[in-house]
């Protein structure tokens, strides 16, 4: 609702409602008779909004990817099919309100919640809110339309603001019109399901922590796009020989030498590193980091030539692999918006890289927190040589003063300022 016009259906009904208080005794006053002609404008409003609704139809033009706490813009496009100019309107977008769950209110806290008093602690009506705000993941501001001419078509601009990583799904569009005085406001609904994929946050990766480019033999990744079965690079021609496939054979240079030419190739060598990530911790804030981390790390590897696979563990053990030949890095930052916790224990993850060890060139282990097995973890990579980065998310404790040297400790609230250039 623009704000002059909002100010307008305030103080109309804030004036009947002055006036009536002050006219109670119309012997004292006739303050009673400013209470009646508002009363009647307010009605006259009200009745009109009900033969006036506007003739326009909203389209929704989100965009394909947005981040947690970055602001971003988006249209709502309105046309109007009707046969008048459209004028004052205003648009709410309404994504689809999620209500905690009896588990989620018991388990997760808000922020500083221990700084409140008992009762508040007790009832936690300020947690139920906290809560079902960002379940909904998203902060929508309501939008003006500009004038609408006949069969024409106008944008409005909405700002929203996304509050948690994952999807974010929009339910309806309600419309805002005004009666002919401009003293109330009609409500039009809009069905208009719709799907936001909000990523993780990032943060300024530093060059020193990126693995060295060691090459290994893989069975795909860059031929795979150009030929089919093999991963091989050509190399050179040679006479046929018993046995090698009638497709390898070159014709061009056979009709040239009056027999058989065959194209011989050499294996394809090329980085592949894996991103391991930790995701058994009930600590929902170190989760969002170490998602955080890794999907920082995805794109400082985005540009290179090589093999990525993201290796985590949630309902199932599970490998995102991307590079030339492979799906786009959008997939693996697509799953690491939508990962969760996982109940699990920490041998279902060891055993998956312990499985995938043979393809890696390097390692990027990003662990919620630090024990015997995930120490065992580092040991083994360590033994069979490949190139490891460890990246602790956790809170600082005692204990944590205790960590190997190839242990980069990244402590809460300093996370940014650790891995900055």
């Amino acid at each position: 609702m623009p704000q002059g016009a909002q100010q307008s259906v305030v103080g109309s009904q804030t004036g009947a409602v002055i006036s009536a208080a002050i006219g109670v005794d119309t012997d004292l006053t006739l303050v009673y008779q400013l209470f009646a002609f508002l009363f009647c404008m307010i009605v006259l409003s009200r009745i009109a909004l009900r033969f006036q609704h506007p003739q326009v139809l909203l389209r929704r033009r989100i965009p394909r990817y947005a981040t947690v706490d970055e602001p971003f813009e988006y249209k709502i496009l309105v046309t109007n099919i009707g046969a008048s100019v459209e004028r004052d309107l205003s648009i709410v977008d309404n994504p689809r309100v999620i209500p905690p769950d009896f588990s989620q209110f018991s388990r997760q806290h808000k922020p500083g919640e221990e700084s409140r008093n008992a009762y508040d602690r007790w009832i936690g009506f300020h947690r139920f809110v906290w809560l079902q705000r960002f379940n909904t993941g998203i902060a929508v501001d309501r939008a003006a339309v500009p004038d609408i001419h006949l069969e024409n078509s106008e944008e409005a601009t909405v700002q929203a603001t996304p509050l948690r990583r994952g999807i974010v799904h929009f339910a309806s569009s309600t419309l805002l019109h005004p009666d002919p005085l401009g003293l109330n406001y009609g409500v039009i609904e809009f069905p208009n399901p719709e799907q936001l994929m909000v990523l993780p946050k990032r943060y300024p990766v530093s060059d020193r922590f990126l693995l060295p480019d060691g090459r290994h033999f893989q069975p795909g990744g860059i031929q795979p796009t150009w030929s089919i079965g093999e991963s091989e690079e050509f190399v050179a021609l040679r006479d046929y020989r018993d046995g090698d496939p009638v497709r390898k054979i070159h014709w061009p240079s056979s009709a040239k030498r009056g027999k058989p030419v065959i194209r011989e190739y050499q294996d394809e060598f090329f980085v592949r590193h894996s991103m391991v990530i930790d995701t058994m911790t009930d600590d929902r804030e170190v989760m969002e980091e170490a998602v955080s981390v890794a999907a920082s790390l995805v794109l400082k590897m985005r540009d290179t030539d090589g093999i990525v696979d993201v290796v985590f563990v949630a309902d199932r053990p599970t490998v995102v692999t991307t590079g030339r030949g492979y799906a786009q890095s959008d997939q693996q930052l697509e799953a690491l918006a939508t990962l969760n916790p996982c109940e699990r224990p920490f041998a279902d993850l060891s055993e998956l890289v312990r499985s995938q060890s043979k393809l890696m060139s390097g390692c990027y282990l990003v662990l919620t927190g630090w024990d015997e097995p995930r120490h065992d973890l580092v040991r083994y990579l360590t033994r069979h040589n490949i190139p490891t980065r460890v990246l602790l998310i956790a809170r600082l404790t005692s204990a944590l003063w205790q960590l190997p040297d190839s242990v980069t400790l990244l402590p809460l609230g300093e996370i940014g300022v650790t891995l900055s250039p």
